[in-house]
């Protein structure tokens, strides 16, 4: 069966944005999977709606072969059709139930059901339409290591056109035969999986420092030579012609000797000709190179401090209730006032509803930590644009510093209706870190960051002073962050270290 998926010079703007998202855009995406990546509201997630026809480009088409389906970063309610995929006879239907650990009962149980699960659910309802085109936002967002096992080997059996946004190297470069970097309205296609897109994009970057080291350099000298010639042209305009000199006057001779070289015969005034338009085309090149540099992010959080109390947690132990006769046990869980812990396990497990259950026995007082959830839903959002206006200009200066540092451009989170997940997850951050907070709680940080903001976060949560309390299935993020290990599986937490 043969697939096919393009754009043909597509443009779109959102309403009240500073600059359009796209302009004459035109792609084509071969069968298999293409990973989107590039910076939080660069519009990788606009994109996969006007692939799938959620969104109408302003200018332009977009073509398919057949049917397609968007499964979004968020989500908040059951997937149209997962009823189907439960009562479905088929066998593709009983193996993506089996493979994936789905059961009907879930749809019951949806508001407790974790969001990894939630995902997992909504891609296998996708899968079960077999569309031409699918796109999925964040597809690994909230699963735990043997659900991102699952996932990619549901999705590699996928023979259609699949376009996947996500932040996940390991699953971006195991899936996809190509990526595509969004970068302030370009697109690059590279082939291969990020790491090797990654590769070549800062290759691309460092020969274009070169170019542009090597540009400056030539209209330096250009511009120098530009100032000798135009001198000497002076000179010679100013020096009497050689018919008007008297060969036997000696003091003439000197001025003979230089009409020779730079002369009324217009040789200097050719040569300074050159040199003008030699140094006006070295300086459009170099405007049109632009200023390109490396992306240096340098996010420090100044603002946390060490709390006077030893222990900022002291819970003894006891079972907490996870609803269908599931209970986690836990033994005695202290926090101190320097410890950085991680918790994990498997979706499900009881991460969250115990992260819940230990904020109301911390020792502080709301004001003194930052605890962000999962999701920010819309109240959450309103209340961040809301909090913002209220802002003196130099606190208002440090979030949009921090918002800057981790990737994004302030102006356009100001300026725009559309904030993506992550913009508003940086804008949570940034208004937390203004107070002097002594404990940071974070619920699967990574989510909907883009990967240059994750090795940011990653690097100033390393650093930053007071305690740390982080829930994520990013293991690699956690080992660079924490030294205390809550693991929970089988309904038990544990407690242990991790090697540093």
């Amino acid at each position: 069966m043969s697939f096919h998926l393009f754009i043909s010079r597509i443009s779109f703007e959102y309403d009240g944005a500073v600059e359009p998202l796209f302009d004459e855009l035109s792609l084509s995406f071969p069968g298999g999977f293409t990973g989107v990546v590039g910076a939080n509201g660069c519009g990788k997630s606009t994109l996969l709606k006007l692939l799938t026809g959620l969104l109408t480009p302003d200018r332009g088409t977009v073509s398919a072969s057949g049917p397609a389906v968007f499964c979004m970063q968020e989500v908040f309610e059951p997937p149209d059709g997962a009823a189907d995929l439960f009562t479905a006879t088929d066998g593709y239907a009983f193996r993506l139930c089996e493979n994936l650990k789905l059961t009907p009962e879930m749809l019951a149980r949806w508001q407790t059901l974790s969001l990894g699960e939630r995902k997992k659910l909504q891609i296998a309802t996708a899968l079960f339409q077999q569309p031409d085109i699918l796109c999925i936002d964040e597809p690994t967002n909230h699963l735990d290591a043997s659900g991102r096992e699952l996932l990619l080997r549901e999705l590699a059996a996928f023979r259609g056109i699949g376009v996947i946004v996500s932040h996940d190297r390991e699953l971006l470069d195991a899936l996809c035969s190509q990526c595509l970097f969004l970068e302030h309205g370009k697109a690059t296609l590279r082939p291969g999986g990020v790491t090797a897109g990654i590769a070549a994009q800062e290759s691309e970057i460092d020969q274009l420092l070169t170019q542009q080291q090597t540009l400056k350099r030539e209209l330096k000298r250009t511009k120098a030579e530009l100032q000798r010639r135009r001198e000497k042209e002076q000179k010679s305009r100013n020096a009497d012609c050689k018919r008007k000199l008297d060969r036997h006057d000696h003091d003439g001779k000197g001025r003979i000797d230089a009409a020779r070289v730079s002369g009324r015969d217009r040789t200097a005034g050719d040569l300074a000709k050159l040199q003008r338009k030699a140094a006006e085309r070295a300086g459009t090149e170099l405007a049109e190179l632009g200023k390109v540099k490396k992306a240096q992010y340098g996010l420090k959080i100044p603002y946390g401090c060490y709390s006077s109390r030893n222990a900022l947690l002291e819970l003894p132990a006891g079972v907490l209730p996870l609803g269908e006769r599931r209970i986690l046990t836990f033994p005695e869980l202290v926090i101190g006032n320097r410890d950085r812990i991680a918790l994990t396990g498997d979706n499900g497990g009881g991460k969250s509803t115990l992260l819940r259950r230990l904020l109301p026995e911390l020792k502080l007082d709301p004001t003194e930590y930052l605890y962000m959830p999962q999701e920010l839903d819309s109240s959450m959002t309103a209340t961040i644009y809301s909090t913002l206006r209220e802002l003196g200009r130099d606190d208002f200066s440090k979030v949009m510093n921090v918002v800057a540092s981790l990737g994004s451009r302030p102006e356009r989170v100001l300026d725009s209706t559309s904030c993506s997940p992550g913009e508003w997850r940086k804008l949570f951050f940034g208004l937390g870190v203004l107070r002097q907070v002594k404990l940071i709680v974070l619920d699967e940080p990574t989510n909907h960051l883009d990967l240059p903001s994750i090795r940011c976060l990653e690097a100033a949560l390393a650093e930053c002073a007071g305690a740390l309390l982080l829930i994520s299935h990013d293991r690699m993020f956690l080992e660079k962050t924490c030294s205390i290990h809550w693991h929970i599986a089988d309904g038990m937490l544990k407690k242990g270290f991790f090697a540093r």
